[in-house]
């Protein structure tokens, strides 16, 4: 689920730069905020399996993407001085460096009574 889901941030994210004309850092918020909810419950029923307290996880699930919006706005502070032509490169290091934090992060905190 996860490289569906960075694969779909990805796509999207791109999508809005170079399709619908937003800026880079509004289209890097703009897909990863919509893409949460179907992240959510794939994680929770495909990648991890959990029957754990579906609110609890939720709570957890996004303090976690507070996180990941901060690594959003590292990465956009970054690639602040690049054209938009390269918004792709700051699109493709949050999608490596957020699923890996992710992933860790919600296997042994988000979705730790999964099992």
């Amino acid at each position: 689920m996860g490289a569906a889901n960075t694969l779909m941030y990805f796509l999207l994210a791109n999508a809005l730069v170079y399709i619908v004309g937003l800026s880079g850092d509004v289209a890097a918020y703009a897909a990863y905020t919509m893409i949460l909810p179907v992240s959510f419950v794939a994680h929770r029923r495909v990648t991890f399996r959990s029957n754990g307290d579906r609110t609890t996880e939720l709570v957890r699930f996004f303090l976690l993407q507070a996180m990941s919006l901060s690594i959003i706005a590292a990465v956009n502070y970054v690639v602040a001085g690049y054209p938009s032509s390269f918004a792709w490169i700051g699109f493709a290091l949050i999608s490596l460096l957020i699923p890996l934090a992710n992933f860790i992060v919600m296997q042994f905190w988000v979705f730790n009574g999964s099992k």
